[in-house]
């Protein structure tokens, strides 16, 4: 189905004429074109403009946009004037519409448990026998969804001449090296491929053709105002400043100044077209880059002094007040409100079962509701993570509309792969170094079945595999039955000292049956049998080993989580209990059972955070095996303490840290740099070394960061038992085996 009118043109094309006068233009005034440039979160300065503009009584005919220009140009043109359109760019989010922030707490439990990667968040596929990955970096869902909202005006208009403000969206032909020039079809669409950033945002296929972001070819579309109205062009451009020798240093803003080259000689090529009747306005951005969306609020100021120092030549065109109200009136939109849904159809399966979209989605005929209600329930499917983009559209009666929610199942799927690495480094002489894999494949069957892999190759090895499969159609209850053998090296301690390396090892068969509360929790039960062996590495003689000994019992575990993200977490509370009980019908040599828990709360203290945590396990009485013994020790369960130092029957702890923030790596994503203290206190009786100690503290300095590679760490940790440790961990956290793991 074509989606927009293409009209493409190489980059140095002649233009046509302007089209008959429009019958709301009074005569005597030239038409005039508003022209806004592409420049990433520097078009901001643009509603700046418009401000100026409506108060100098300046009235447009026509606006054309590219990029960041397109977004507030299409959203201009569909029926919100400058004050509406500040406010509403000033209230986004763009942590969110960009950097999906909050996604985590609306995904599902089972996308949390399902398997964390640490160093990235790139997911794989195979295709045509090769792998395969998302056509761009950063999802779009959100951001469609954003442009969505800022012109749900003027939703159903299809031609862009009959907006209230002729619109026209330039874009890239990826393929021809052609400028495209979109003027009807989806409006949010037309704007969105305007904004696609090669690499960054997928490009966006309209009547066949893959449209890139039109800066590639026409960054300033002087010549396009006017082949749509324009008699007199404002022509708005928004510049990177020039580089400094130090700033081009390294390869990658070398790549990026070759980029800004390319589209400032197109922008500087088309301004040298104005004449001395149309007026040029060049916004001086000082620090605001194209990436800087947390300085969006400082970049429209900028647009309107750019715009108060060409008062004088604006002025030229300002009408009388009676006739600008009147041109106001005539551009203006209200909002749409409330609307009862005809019918609701999903577009676009394959593979996903439409009935369980629908559920999710919570939609039905005659449904009275908004479009702030209809996106949310959007982003609900979205979050799925079943998808690449989920699209709706109201057609047909504006107060009776057909919602279509059309739905892009991944491209480079249905079998996804994902891959994490990590390096840890600790003065305890472990030095780990971690590669791990998961796959994913969704929908096996109709009812939601998943298939599921994972692998970890290190200190800690393993593999698991497993068939999580839903059995009622609001995947609320489920079984999952699956297979895991996993081998770890760890040190044995006897009061502080490595005596031994073991190798432990274990394989097992389980069955889990359970329900899933909402996004947020998940209770679970179920039997496992197998194997588990404790082999000598490096120890005394007299030192025991296991070899082969029967596994098996009945397991009870629950899962709350509503944390943000899955380390450095801003806000929200973890918490895990699981249960154990050995059955020698299941082939255990020999009874006991065992609990733990551990709970986390953290909160926001400004730009900082806090948390508290507390840990637990007890074997209720009953002797615990080495293999199963709880353990303590590590940056995480225990800093101070060598991983796995201390091993016994029951335990507790305690714990509580600050962190400041004291750099932004990128405030878009929520990248920062954090200076901490942690403090911790706990105990662990009947240890296997015999020693009975008092309670133990230990304290930690750290600076932990959020990285474009993941999470980094680096603390110095002293405990009361004269034990320190310096730590370093990069991207995939090193096993403690605790249940206070983040990888777990």
């Amino acid at each position: 189905m074509a989606a927009a009118t293409l009209v493409g043109m190489p980059a140095n094309a002649a233009v046509g004429s302007a089209p008959e006068q429009s019958p709301a233009v009074h005569p005597g005034r030239p038409r005039i074109g508003l022209v806004l440039g592409g420049g990433g979160a520097k078009g901001a300065a643009h509603i700046g403009v418009l401000g100026v503009l409506d108060e100098l009584r300046i009235p447009v005919d026509c606006v054309i946009g590219t990029s960041m220009g397109a977004l507030v140009g299409g959203a201009f043109a569909s029926g919100l004037n400058a004050v509406e359109l500040e406010k509403a760019v000033r209230s986004i989010s763009w942590q969110e519409a960009i950097a999906f922030k909050g996604a985590r707490q609306r995904a599902p439990m089972r996308r949390k448990l399902a398997g964390v990667t640490f160093s990235n968040s790139l997911e794989f596929g195979i295709r045509d026998g090769k792998l395969a990955a998302p056509s761009g970096f950063i999802s779009t869902q959100n951001i469609e969804q954003t442009i969505q909202q800022l012109v749900s005006r003027s939703r159903g208009s299809r031609d862009f001449d009959t907006l209230p403000i002729q619109y026209r969206a330039v874009a890239t032909d990826m393929q021809r090296g052609e400028m495209v020039v979109l003027s009807s079809g989806n409006l949010a669409q037309a704007m969105r491929a305007s904004m696609a950033v090669p690499g960054l945002f997928a490009p966006v296929t309209v009547d066949g053709r893959v449209l890139g972001d039109g800066g590639l070819t026409r960054n300033v579309p002087v010549d396009v105002a006017r082949q749509t109205c324009a008699d007199v062009v404002i022509a708005v451009a928004v510049p990177n400043p020039m580089p400094t020798v130090e700033d081009l240093q390294s390869p990658l803003t070398q790549v990026s100044r070759t980029i800004d080259v390319l589209i400032g000689a197109n922008e500087k090529e088309q301004l040298e077209t104005l004449t001395p009747k149309d007026v040029a306005i060049v916004v001086q951005m000082g620090g605001i880059g194209s990436a800087s969306f947390d300085k969006v609020s400082e970049a429209i100021p900028l647009g309107r002094a750019a715009a108060l120092g060409q008062r004088e030549q604006l002025a030229r065109y300002a009408l009388p007040e009676a006739q600008y109200r009147v041109w106001r009136d005539s551009v203006s939109r209200a909002d749409g409100g409330k609307m009862r849904l005809a019918t609701v159809d999903i577009i676009g399966t394959e593979r996903v079962n439409p009935d369980y979209i629908r559920e999710v989605l919570a939609l039905a005929p005659g449904d009275v509701v908004t479009e702030q209600q209809i996106r949310k329930r959007v982003d609900a499917v979205f979050v799925l993570s079943d998808f690449e983009t989920v699209r709706y559209a109201l057609r047909g009666d504006v107060a009776a509309p057909t919602l279509e929610v059309r739905v892009t199942e991944k491209s480079w799927g249905p079998d996804i792969f994902r891959f994490d690495v990590g390096l840890y480094m600790g003065t305890d002489g472990n030095t780990a170094f971690t590669l791990a894999g998961d796959y994913l494949r969704p929908w096996v069957n109709q009812a939601g079945g998943e298939a599921h892999a994972a692998f970890r190759l290190g200190r800690t090895s393993g593999l698991d595999a497993s068939l999580y499969q839903p059995l009622d159609r609001a995947h609320q209850w489920f079984v999952e039955p699956g297979l895991t053998a996993q081998r770890s090296v760890e040190d044995i301690y006897i009061d502080g000292d490595a005596v031994a390396r073991y190798t432990f090892a274990h394989a097992w068969g389980h069955l889990d049956a359970g329900r899933v509360f909402g996004s947020r929790a998940e209770l679970r039960a179920g039997m496992r049998a197998g194997q588990q062996w404790a082999q000598r590495d490096i120890a005394l003689p007299g030192l025991g080993e296991i070899d082969g000994e029967g596994y098996g019992g009945w397991t009870l575990r629950f899962t709350y989580d509503s944390r943000d993200r899955e380390l450095l977490e801003r806000n929200g509370l973890l918490v895990r209990a699981n249960y154990f009980r050995s059955e020698d019908a299941f082939g255990a040599v020999g009874f006991y059972e065992k609990a733990e828990g551990t709970a986390t709360y953290s909160l926001p203290v400004g730009d900082n955070m806090a948390y508290v945590r507390g840990a637990g396990g007890t074997s209720f009485d009953t002797l615990l095996p080495v293999y199963d013994a709880f353990t303590l020790g590590g940056p995480v369960s225990f800093p101070g303490l060598n991983i796995g130092e201390l091993r016994g029957m029951d335990y507790w702890t305690a714990q509580a840290g600050y962190l400041h923030k004291i750099a932004d790596i990128s405030d878009l994503f929520g990248q920062a740099l954090y200076a901490g203290v942690a403090l911790t206190a706990g105990d662990m009786r009947q240890r296997i070394d015999l020693v009975r100690e008092d309670t133990i503290y230990s304290g930690a300095l750290f600076l932990s960061a959020r990285t474009p590679v993941g999470p980094v760490g680096l603390s110095l940790a002293f405990s009361n038992t004269a034990e320190w440790q310096l730590v370093f961990g990069l991207g995939r956290p090193v096993e403690e085996r605790s249940i206070t793991d983040p990888v777990w």
